[in-house]
C-alpha cells in the first residue's frame, strides 16, 4: 500500500486536511511530477510489496563513523534468486555502511546490480558480499532501487 497526500505527484507544497473538501490551486512542478511518474512505473517492476520484505540493519563502515544509524534498508524477493534493496539515507549529510544481505546461498554466485532509480550497473562477487556485507554510500536524503539477479 502506498500513501500519497492529494497534489503530492504534482508537486503541492500545501497540505490541507482533507476534511476541508478543498484547497487552493498549485501549479504541477514538472521536475516533481516526472519524478514521481519515473518510480511509479519502476516500483511495478520490482519485488517491492509483491514478494517478501525484510528489514536489514546495517553496520558501521568503520570505527567512529555513525552515519550507519541513518539508513533505512529493505530487502524484498519475490522469485529467487533475484531480488530488490530499498535504500535510503534519512539524513541530511553524506552516510555509509555495510548491510548483510538475507539472500540463499548468496555466497555462491556472482551478482549483477542495477539501480533501477539511476543509470548505474555494477557486479560483486557474493562471497565477498555474504563476508563483509554491501557497502554502501549515499548523498544526503540519498535513495537507491537495486536489482540484483546472478551475473550472466
Amino acid at each position: 500500500m502506498r500513501f500519497l497526500h492529494e497534489g503530492q505527484l504534482t508537486g503541492a507544497q500545501l497540505k490541507l486536511p482533507v476534511q476541508l473538501g478543498r484547497r487552493q490551486v498549485e501549479p504541477a512542478q514538472p521536475d516533481v511530477q516526472a519524478a514521481y511518474e519515473k518510480l511509479l512505473a519502476t516500483l511495478k517492476r520490482t519485488a517491492i510489496g509483491h514478494g517478501e520484505g525484510r528489514l536489514l540493519t546495517p553496520r558501521v563502515a568503520w570505527e567512529g563513523n555513525q552515519t550507519a544509524q541513518n539508513f533505512i534498508v529493505v530487502q524484498w524477493q519475490a522469485k529467487a534468486p533475484a531480488f530488490d534493496l530499498v535504500v535510503v539515507n534519512l539524513a541530511g549529510n553524506r552516510s555509509q555502511c555495510y548491510v548483510p544481505l538475507k539472500v540463499p546461498e548468496l555466497a555462491d554466485h556472482h551478482w549483477t546490480m542495477f539501480d533501477l532509480l539511476g543509470k548505474e550497473r555494477y557486479e560483486r562477487v557474493g562471497s565477498d558480499i555474504a563476508q563483509q556485507g554491501l557497502y554502501l554510500d549515499l548523498p544526503p536524503h540519498g535513495a537507491q532501487l537495486f536489482h540484483f539477479q546472478l551475473k550472466a
